[in-house]
């Protein structure tokens, strides 16, 4: 089953989880998300979803603890 556009949004790119936890940067509009499956983390548009970028633990918009 594919996933449609607006259920993709809330997916984990990575493993289709729908456990993401999400911080929202007003300022930037952007989302800075993290699976809390497979522990994976990037940014999206946050009007979109569109991918921006994969996140590290320590990424400027939201450092992360381990």
């Amino acid at each position: 089953m594919n996933a449609g556009p607006d259920e993709a949004h809330f997916s984990c790119p990575f493993c289709n989880s729908h456990e993401i936890d999400r911080l929202y940067l007003a300022a930037l509009r952007i989302d800075s998300c993290a699976c809390l499956s497979c522990g994976a983390r990037w940014d999206e548009d946050a009007e979109s979803g569109t991918f921006r970028g994969r996140g590290s633990r320590s990424s400027i918009l939201a450092p992360r603890d381990r």
